[in-house]
């Protein structure tokens, strides 16, 4: 398996708009933080994404993805949800649809803000070719020999998913991850799981929380995403252990 970060970033972005602080300024490319995204490549002929950044064209051509069988959402918030339409070029490239995998409740939400994906407006609308699979929280299933776990996490007063798959986990936007779904991470050797800063924030971990997490579930190793402008890349990580580091955009980790 091979896991490609395309995108470490919040909503906003890194840099952010008219921004001029030292890591908006930085000309390290780490401290670069499109959406957050990750691809995930089972082998040549299954590969997917979680969550369809807002920047997911860019990303793609960025890091050269080229095949996309399905999506997992964690929850439909602009900046994880807008890339959708960029999946007809996946369709094109594959001659098939993309299979959308969620809880119920974010399909339906999925489904009424790209109603023009499944009642296009007219003919040679170009809408992307996708099907909803809803799942339930908690419950493991398989996709084609990989066993996926929906996690309850918490964000804000929001419920939202992280993922398990076989031995990785991505969690992002996440304010706590209850303890039932702790329990369903322990064994991870890869976690993804997102700080926003230092400072605490209502509907984000912080790093403090990611790392105590980190430390609950004991992955060989862990990064962290979702990521904003008040932490520099390098400067940061020199304060963390090496098994628990920030990501960057067009990390690749083989598990």
């Amino acid at each position: 398996m091979r896991v490609t970060v395309l995108g470490t970033g919040t909503s906003f972005g890194v840099p952010m708009i008219g921004c001029e602080c030292p890591v908006c300024m930085s000309t390290d490319p780490r401290n670069v933080r499109t959406r957050s995204s990750v691809h995930v490549e089972v082998h040549v002929e299954l590969a997917f994404l979680v969550d369809t950044s807002i920047d997911l064209r860019q990303q793609s051509l960025e890091r050269g993805i080229r095949r996309v069988d399905a999506v997992f959402f964690t929850h439909t918030h602009s900046d994880h949800v807008n890339g959708l339409d960029e999946l007809r070029s996946f369709n094109w490239l594959q001659g098939g649809p993309v299979i959308l995998f969620s809880r119920r409740d974010i399909l339906d939400d999925i489904a009424m803000r790209f109603d023009h994906c499944f009642h296009p407006p007219q003919e040679g609308a170009g809408v992307p070719f996708i099907q909803l699979q809803p799942v339930e929280e908690g419950k493991p299933f398989d996709f084609r020999g990989v066993e996926v776990t929906p996690l309850p996490v918490k964000h804000g007063i929001l419920d939202i998913l992280g993922w398990r798959f076989d031995r990785f986990a991505y969690i992002t936007d996440a304010s706590h991850i209850p303890e039932a779904s702790m329990e369903m991470l322990q064994g991870v050797e890869v976690l993804i799981v997102n700080a926003l800063r230092r400072a605490p924030h209502p509907t984000h971990m912080n790093l403090e929380q990611a790392l105590s997490v980190v430390d609950r579930i004991g992955p060989r190793q862990a990064f962290f995403t979702h990521i904003c402008h008040e932490m520099e890349h390098t400067e940061t990580n020199a304060t963390l252990p090496p098994t628990a580091q920030l990501a960057h955009d067009g990390l690749v980790i083989e598990i």
